[in-house]
């Protein structure tokens, strides 16, 4: 069975991209040296009440 000429692309497309994001994905954080993106508090700045 031999595929359609836009499925070939379509294929050939995706593999490109995947290949292309193995070889240049961004670092993660703790890699790359930045700071989290999201809004974050250290450990010793949360303080639990007595009771709770």
């Amino acid at each position: 069975m031999k595929p359609r000429k836009s499925t070939a692309i379509l294929l050939a497309v995706w593999v490109a991209t995947f290949v292309l994001y193995v070889f240049v994905k961004p670092g993660t954080a703790e890699h790359a040296g930045f700071a989290p993106l999201s809004n974050t508090i250290s450990q010793t700045a949360v303080t639990t009440s007595p009771g709770r």
